[in-house]
């Protein structure tokens, strides 16, 4: 992976840039995103706050601590807002609301928990790493070790980011991209093959 980590408006902006060049030459424009936040528990006078925010395209990797930001983007406000783009996150109902806190919209949001999970997997609630576990490689079941509440409350703390706290987010980041790059390459495989008759498939050896 390459990872960009910044808080500076102009660096997001020249990250954006490169990353619509790469997806407006793709077929499959697609984009993982993840947010962290400012607090573990908010309140009706507290409310939580994005403080960081994670974009995936292929392996670049932004991590944006925005809560930290030297001025407000509008470029990237209108990179998540169109529908130019698929962006992919998990469980992605309170990451919405978080960001339309900082007045900042994704319209085409997949949330890959209603999409799919590990049919050999009895939770009841999956999360990002048994999926990603699933699809793309079992080291990803341990993606979230060592992770834990105390590491949670340190997201809005002042810059720089703790490398530890910069391995978790841009690892959550590429991995919610890979499994849905994945997932829609298997979707388009299946429509594929069920729109060719029996008759015409066959080993090409």
């Amino acid at each position: 992976m390459k990872v960009l980590y910044t808080n500076a408006a102009s660096s997001v902006e020249a990250w954006i840039t490169i990353a619509e060049s790469s997806l407006d030459s793709s077929a499959r424009k697609i984009v993982g995103v993840d947010v962290e936040y400012d607090k573990l528990n908010g309140s009706y006078f507290s409310l939580k706050k994005a403080a960081v925010i994670q974009l995936c395209v292929g392996t670049d990797v932004l991590v944006y601590h925005i809560c930290h930001a030297d001025e407000r983007s509008e470029k990237l406000y209108e990179f998540l807002y169109g529908y130019r783009y698929t962006f992919a996150g998990f469980c992605v109902a309170e990451d919405r609301t978080v960001l339309s806190r900082s007045k900042y919209y994704i319209h085409n949001l997949k949330d890959i928990q209603a999409i799919w999970r590990d049919p050999d997997n009895k939770k009841r609630l999956q999360g990002l790493k048994d999926v990603a576990g699933a699809i793309i490689d079992p080291i990803y079941l341990e993606m979230k070790d060592g992770f834990g509440r105390k590491e949670h409350r340190m997201w809005a703390d002042p810059p720089p980011l703790p490398p530890k706290h910069l391995e978790y987010a841009a690892r959550d980041a590429y991995a919610t991209y890979e499994v849905y790059r994945r997932l829609d390459v298997f979707e388009r495989g299946f429509f594929s093959l069920f729109k060719h008759s029996e008759k015409k498939r066959g080993r090409d050896w």
